[in-house]
């Protein structure tokens, strides 16, 4: 399974699709430099974006704005391919895993000529499972696109004189990016509990 890792896309644990961050709980403030006035504002900020901050960083995030996900596979026909074969004791796992998908409406049922299998991963505790889709087929027919992503020296450079700057990590940040049409279709998978298609980028 090790050689198929940069083939497959393996979904993050879904133990709570939409936790809710306590904004009162948030740590603000620099102990000894802020106020209770300052930090009392700060966390008054953050109550008016409540709805972009989660507790879990599998949260399933709302759609970004300004961003969709596009694929280009030339002339490449649909290719269907059977589901594979899931255990009886996993099977219920996986159709648990699928409704979660569908609650967080980040995945729908499919009626797409595309097809790709499922493959399930047991965990090292050897109970649960993480599943896979297998898109080696797809990624044959992908075109890939060039993209100059900018150089780290030169955006350290570009903080010179900056005395304040921020990092923010974004919960399940590929969920959050919606895609065409077309690739919700070519995005299709199968399995045993039925024919599914993304939503958001897995």
């Amino acid at each position: 399974m090790s050689q198929l890792n940069d083939q497959l896309v393996m979904l993050p644990d879904l133990e709570d699709l939409s936790p809710e961050c306590d904004i009162e709980a948030a740590d603000v403030g620099e102990p000894g430099e802020s106020t209770e006035v300052q930090e009392k504002q700060l966390k008054a900020v953050l109550k008016r974006r409540q709805k972009i901050f989660f507790s879990d960083g599998n949260a399933a995030p709302p759609p970004a704005m300004g961003v969709i996900c596009d694929l280009d596979v030339g002339s490449a026909k649909p290719v269907a391919q059977r589901p594979r074969s899931v255990g009886p004791h996993l099977a219920i796992k996986v159709y648990k895993l699928l409704k979660k998908l569908l609650e967080a409406t980040l995945v729908e049922d499919s009626e797409s000529p595309w097809a790709s299998p499922i493959g399930i991963v047991l965990k090292k505790n050897g109970v649960d499972i993480r599943m896979c889709i297998d898109y080696r087929v797809v990624n044959s027919f992908i075109q890939l696109s060039n993209y100059p992503l900018p150089l780290i020296d030169d955006l350290i450079t570009g903080f010179e004189g900056i005395m304040w700057f921020t990092s923010l990590d974004m919960a399940s940040g590929f969920w959050a990016v919606r895609m065409t049409e077309k690739v919700k279709l070519i995005s299709a998978f199968t399995c045993p509990s039925g024919h599914f298609q993304w939503v958001r980028v897995a």
